[in-house]
């Protein structure tokens, strides 16, 4: 009974200390960290719908988006790193702007602020820079292999400035293009983001009119999924350490990761 009567009494001083003197450290940095993450996902959503302040007679359409890209969004941040977030994953039905899609999403489409840098996802050769009609700029990169043997031709799709050009030899980490001002392009759907494809058989531009090719690459609808290459693991978003050794033919994601202070 006695040390029935003390716990209950430590208990209760335990109650009266966080109420009074509020939540135990821990407690506080966990609701700071989800609270960072909240943050970052909610200011990047409205970050990609910049395009819409040109066009306010589209208000109810913004509201709409914003909404669905502050439910959706995939938050990856962890509780040191704020990630951007993925607004359509591999393998979904819906757009970036919440329409239905007419066929199973084949990259990743990851949302950002303006001029904001997208970085290589791993090793590899210049292929293309291109400006397509629908798409906007696009760099395409041959990564060598992926871990279990596999082409790894990737499309870095609805990029802004180049800032690699055809043929240049790059390393993961490595500076290849920034995100536009807004979202310009048709395929964009009116959301700046990136979207990363890994394809396996590259289109040249002399085959760009032949039957086959569609954006880039002649496999278009067979591409990998990126989630089966990342380098922490499959399903395992791996951000980019400057100073961490990689295994060739694996992945990092092609946003730089931010610290929470």
């Amino acid at each position: 009974m006695y040390f029935l009567e003390l716990q209950k009494n430590l208990t209760l001083f335990t109650l009266f200390i966080t109420i009074f003197f509020g939540f135990p450290s821990s407690s506080k940095d966990s609701i700071n960290v989800k609270n960072s993450s909240l943050d970052n996902k909610n200011q990047l959503c409205e970050n990609a719908l910049e395009w819409y302040e040109d066009y306010p007679q589209l208000k109810g359409e913004y509201v709409r988006v914003l909404d669905y890209c502050k439910k959706y969004a995939k938050d990856l941040s962890t509780s040191e790193l704020l990630i951007n977030p993925i607004l359509s994953d591999y393998g979904s039905m819906n757009g970036v702007n919440t329409r239905p899609r007419d066929n199973i999403h084949q990259g990743i489409d990851i949302i950002g602020s303006k001029y904001e840098p997208i970085i290589a996802i791993a090793d590899g050769k210049v292929l293309e820079t291109s400006v397509e009609d629908c798409w906007g700029g696009t760099v395409v990169v041959d990564h060598g292999k992926t871990i279990d043997g596999k082409n790894m031709i990737v499309i870095y799709g609805h990029v802004g400035e180049f800032i690699v050009k055809e043929n240049d030899v790059i390393k993961r980490g490595d500076l290849l293009a920034k995100l536009p001002e807004k979202a310009k392009y048709r395929c964009m759907a009116r959301v700046r983001h990136l979207h990363l494809q890994i394809g396996q058989r590259y289109c040249k531009k002399e085959e760009k009119d032949n039957w086959g090719c569609k954006y880039f690459i002649k496999d278009f609808y067979r591409s990998l999924n990126p989630h089966n290459y990342w380098a922490d693991g499959p399903n395992n978003v791996s951000c980019f350490e400057k100073n961490k050794t990689y295994k060739n033919g694996t992945i990092t994601y092609p946003f730089r990761c931010k610290k929470i202070n």
